[in-house]
């Protein structure tokens, strides 16, 4: 029998009040989620402060940069805690005030320079993520302890089915409201108000997981350096198979991830869309969440993870598919004929495929790695995972700053090209319940 260091949760009991208050959680964190969403919200409203795509590559940049620099380090020092609800409740409440400035910097923008508007706002969106990666690593350990992973796949269906069900209620018409033409506050206070409303429900969906008991944990017996922390984690690359395709998949989707984020900006600054059609690529990608994450959950429960991600991958590889073919017709056409209209129509079927492709992922890819992380070593694996991705955080400037010059065609066909490879290294992942049901797991 493994030692409890090298043990993983893969098959812990089920904790009832904790799989539905988690559900509950991420209920109330969609709508949030959705009322700014990262997507669609974000990048027009930066695009809207800076008057160029550089900055929805920035805004990308700083959350990437925020959350995974704080979990590389953080790893260490939370492997050896053993009660993590306390670090999220109190980096909870520090995320409402980081998010409370972020907000308050855009009601204080309206006429002022939008520039400086920019820097406040992306300044205390960097600071909410550094927070959010400490957070997620928390809410990840507590989430493996309580949940079996063959309840992981309906907890995260409920998280995002319901919450999908609430951000088309609520979050959807917020938006129009505040985004119309007609709507009751100047530019940038208009956004700041939907950050606003967004930090009412995630406050609760916080409130909501700290009523959670936590169930006991396998701490690591001491805190790692950071030359020996770093040195653990490029051993477990070395020796866990698993961990290592598994890294190698999840670096080839971060090299797309940020290319959806520009589909606002291509529709902006290339087909000339108004603001409101955020609301409608909102909806379409919403409800293809919603839909999608039934699916995944029961592929998840049934089946495992892997088949998450391999399905995950091919739903990439149709959204760039269709991205691409949007911004070939846009090249071909003339302005306001039938080829423009069809660009705008595929552009929408890119969102719906954006809406699988991340409820896929966030499903996907953090189930696999909570199932095959030693109970131990979670925080560890989690952050030295997202350090690997580290180098991709940089990768949305880049973006930013070649789409003008060489236009979204190329760049949507790259994409394509790199979720093709994914679709590859996706049927090279072995099924964690296949390997650690039968015996330990052999990492470091």
């Amino acid at each position: 029998m493994a030692d409890a260091k090298d043990r993983t949760d893969i098959a812990v009991p089920l904790m009832r009040r904790n799989y539905y208050l988690n559900i509950v959680n991420g209920a109330l964190s969609m709508v949030s989620m959705r009322i700014a969403d990262a997507g669609t919200i974000l990048p027009q409203l930066v695009l809207k402060l800076a008057g160029a795509e550089w900055a929805v590559g920035l805004a990308q940049a700083v959350q990437d940069l925020g959350r995974v620099a704080t979990q590389v380090f953080a790893a260490r020092w939370l492997d050896a805690v053993p009660r993590k609800m306390a670090i999220y409740i109190w980096g909870s409440v520090a995320r409402i005030i980081t998010l409370a400035v972020a907000a308050g910097a855009l009601f204080w923008g309206v006429g002022k320079n939008p520039t400086i508007t920019l820097a406040a706002f992306l300044g205390g969106l960097f600071v909410w993520m550094l927070l959010n990666g400490v957070t997620e690593l928390a809410w990840m350990d507590i989430t493996a302890r309580s949940v079996p992973t063959t309840r992981r796949g309906s907890m995260t269906t409920g998280r995002k089915f319901f919450g999908m069900i609430l951000a088309l209620l609520i979050s959807v018409p917020l938006v129009n409201y505040y985004l119309s033409d007609e709507g009751p506050m100047q530019f940038p206070a208009n956004y700041g108000m939907l950050y606003v409303v967004g930090m009412v429900f995630f406050a609760l969906a916080w409130i909501a997981f700290a009523l959670m008991p936590e169930p006991p944990a396998h701490a690591a017996r001491r805190t790692l350096s950071l030359r020996h922390h770093f040195a653990r984690g490029m051993r477990v690359y070395r020796r866990d198979s698993m961990y290592r395709r598994l890294i190698r998949m999840r670096l080839l989707m971060g090299a797309v991830a940020a290319m959806p984020v520009f589909f606002i900006a291509f529709g902006k600054m290339s087909l000339g869309l108004a603001d409101r059609w955020a609301a409608l690529f909102l909806t379409l990608k919403l409800i293809s969440e919603m839909i999608s994450s039934v699916m995944f959950g029961r592929i998840s429960d049934r089946f495992g993870n892997r088949k998450v991600i391999a399905v995950t991958a091919w739903a990439s590889l149709f959204t760039f598919i269709v991205a691409a073919l949007s911004a070939w017709l846009h090249v071909r056409s003339s302005g306001g004929d039938a080829l423009s209209t069809a660009s705008v129509v595929l552009l929408c079927a890119a969102f719906l495929g954006f809406g699988l492709w991340q409820s896929g992922r966030e499903m996907g890819e953090y189930n696999y790695l909570l199932d095959i992380a030693p109970a131990a070593k979670r925080p560890s694996y989690i952050g030295f995972g997202n350090a690997f991705m580290l180098p991709l955080a940089l990768l949305p400037i880049l973006i930013g700053w070649v789409a003008p010059r060489v236009g979204y065609l190329p760049l949507f066909s790259f994409a394509a090209v790199v979720s093709g490879l994914a679709v590859v290294q996706s049927r090279r992942l072995p099924e964690p319940r296949e390997v650690l049901l039968d015996g330990p797991q052999g990492a470091d």
